[in-house]
């Protein structure tokens, strides 16, 4: 059986379902979010997503609630 992230990514878990278009727009997000963000107390780059809209540096052991999705 072939993999279904070669052309979808992470979306490749829907299937035919959802449109192209939806599914493009969520793999942006994701990868966007599962990057290590910049830690807003410490300035490195070790803040990581534990839950939507709870963060955590590794760095600096903070944990703190900023946007759902990725830093800015």
């Amino acid at each position: 059986m072939t993999s279904k992230l070669k052309k979808s990514g992470s979306a490749g878990r829907f299937g035919a379902r959802y449109g192209r278009r939806a599914k493009n727009e969520l793999v942006k997000v994701e990868k966007k979010q599962r990057v290590k963000q910049k830690c807003p107390y410490c300035g490195k780059k070790q803040a990581k997503r534990l839950s939507t809209g709870i963060w955590q540096c590794k760095k600096c052991k903070k944990k703190f609630a900023s946007d759902a999705y990725f830093l800015e």
